[in-house]
């Protein structure tokens, strides 16, 4: 299958969007997770 040149920048936008948005379900559940376990807000570099 043959795209356009318009319908593949389409996709990617959609493939990066898809990448960020799961990039940043991970990061809300790592930090909910660091501060189960140790009760502080994590620091930037810690939650990632």
């Amino acid at each position: 299958m043959e795209m356009t040149r318009e319908q593949a920048l389409q996709w990617r936008k959609e493939v990066k969007q898809n990448k960020q948005n799961t990039i940043d379900k991970m990061t809300d559940w790592l930090v909910k997770d660091y501060e189960k376990r140790t009760g502080q807000k994590p620091t930037y570099i810690e939650a990632l």
